[in-house]
């Protein structure tokens, strides 16, 4: 007997666009020293000159940062902007003086702690343009949060390798486990969680946006 994920409601529908993963790995790192800092997101917007609800668009990765404002916010949480440039450059741009091989351990990859994720690039810089291919490690607990999100136009299948995952797409909600695969559009509403105790594996292919 074919087994087939588990489907059920899966909460409001309203969602956000994460605007780039290089502005969710910005939002992540701003984030996370001004917590540490101990500083309210009114103290650190009024000091840079921007809205409470710009700051924390920023920070969810939901809005992209001009520099003036990097600029402003890395003086006001005392971090090192050319390192954050550099960095962030590194991790979206910085393959493309690389051939057509990406050896183990040398993969671009973005840390994000607080929710438990850690995401490596896979796709070697020779790749024909649009394809991507990402895997994720999950910890158990780990998850994109509780509000849906979606991203831009183009395919996008996924095979868990290992563990276990809770995928919610829309109003359903899949209990999926190692071996099993799954595909939607980088429009659709959705969210994800590893609901195990140990941690997940999932591979991601993202294919080109439609012309």
């Amino acid at each position: 007997m074919t087994r087939r994920p588990a489907a059920r409601q899966a909460g409001p529908a309203a969602a956000q666009q994460i605007n780039s993963v290089i502005d969710l790995w910005l939002g992540e790192q701003l984030r996370h020293r001004r917590k540490a800092l101990g500083f309210p997101l009114q103290e650190v917007a009024s000091a840079c000159g921007i809205s409470v609800s710009l700051l924390s668009q920023i920070e969810r990765g939901l809005r992209s940062i001009s520099m003036r404002t990097l600029v402003a916010l890395a003086k006001q949480l005392k971090l090192p902007v050319d390192a954050l440039i550099r960095n962030a450059q590194n991790t979206e741009r910085g393959r493309k003086n690389e051939g057509a091989v990406v050896r183990a351990g040398k993969h671009q990859r973005i840390h994000l702690d607080n929710k438990g994720i850690l995401k490596e690039n896979l796709t070697p810089p020779a790749a024909p343009g649009g394809v991507q291919v990402y895997r994720a490690v999950i910890e158990p607990g780990g998850s994109t949060g509780d509000a849906l999100f979606f991203t831009t136009p183009g395919g996008q299948v996924g095979y868990v390798i290992e563990g276990q995952l809770e995928l919610f797409v829309e109003k359903r909600l899949f209990r999926l486990s190692t071996g099993d695969s799954f595909y939607y559009d980088g429009l659709t509403p959705r969210r994800w969680r590893n609901p195990g105790s140990t941690p997940t594996t999932v591979l991601w292919a993202m294919g080109p946006k439609p012309p």
